[in-house]
């Protein structure tokens, strides 16, 4: 049975839509949002064993918990995907924007097509489905977007550019959306630093990466998370993003 104590269950009745839900931290924010009583539609693109394995984990806790699939390098199916989320749950107050590419693009290998790519899939896809769960946001009164962008937008990663510029695009995004869907809905972003080591990354990089925060280790999921159900819970707080990186972007 879902859970009525709203000290345990604060975000009971939200309905949510996270992307890119399946692994790493979107798993973590969706479990977070479903121990706190929402429920969520959970995206993937081609990940259909995890989704379907994060769905049942969000379902044991006690809320409704379905999967979506689309492509969000495409305009159309963002829209679609949003929604299918409105339809499957009755409604949509909750928007999580995390999926993303994230591409070592060196400067001997560098092309215009690897900026096209980043910022299609990584922030053309923030406007897109923003655009279409606002205007419903908007039109029911409340509503919350949260966007998932990286340190790196403000200090780019060397031989990361077109992500470190889809990931500034986010942040601007973030910005514009709270000004176009004001007073009602809220938009604020998150920016993570060292959280997860990407596949098959050099130890070497890894350990840099960590020495240049201020807490010298890793984040957790769980800190995205935990951040995640802050800015839910932060009634005066718009067009924020909130760093989330262990002191890295002022070191």
């Amino acid at each position: 049975m879902r859970g009525t104590d709203s000290t345990h269950r604060p975000l009971a009745g939200r309905k949510a839509l996270v992307t890119g839900g399946s692994r790493r931290l979107g798993r973590a924010m969706v479990m977070s949002l479903a121990q706190a009583g929402a429920d969520v539609v959970v995206h993937h693109r081609s990940d259909p064993a995890r989704a379907v394995a994060t769905a049942d984990a969000a379902r044991a806790v006690g809320v409704v918990a379905t999967v979506a699939q689309a492509d969000l390098g495409v305009a159309e199916a963002c829209v679609a995907l949003v929604q299918q989320a409105q339809d499957t749950l009755g409604g949509l107050d909750v928007l999580v924007n995390n999926a993303a590419i994230f591409e070592r693009t060196p400067l001997a290998t560098l092309a215009p097509e690897d900026f096209d790519r980043h910022m299609r899939v990584n922030a053309a896809s923030v406007h897109a489905t923003s655009l279409a769960a606002g205007k419903t946001m908007v039109a029911q009164g409340h509503g919350d977007i949260i966007n998932i962008a990286c340190i790196s937008a403000l200090r780019p990663y060397a031989g990361y550019v077109p992500y470190s510029a889809s990931k500034a695009a986010v942040v601007n995004l973030t910005q514009g959306f709270a000004k176009l869907l004001a007073p009602h809905v809220r938009v604020n972003a998150i920016a993570p630093g060292p959280i997860l080591p990407p596949a098959g990354e050099d130890p070497a990089q890894g350990e840099r990466a960590i020495q240049a925060t201020l807490l010298k280790r890793w984040g957790s999921p769980d800190d995205i998370a935990a951040a995640l159900l802050f800015l839910l819970q932060a009634p005066y707080v718009t067009g924020y993003t909130l760093a989330v990186d262990g002191g890295r972007s002022i070191t």
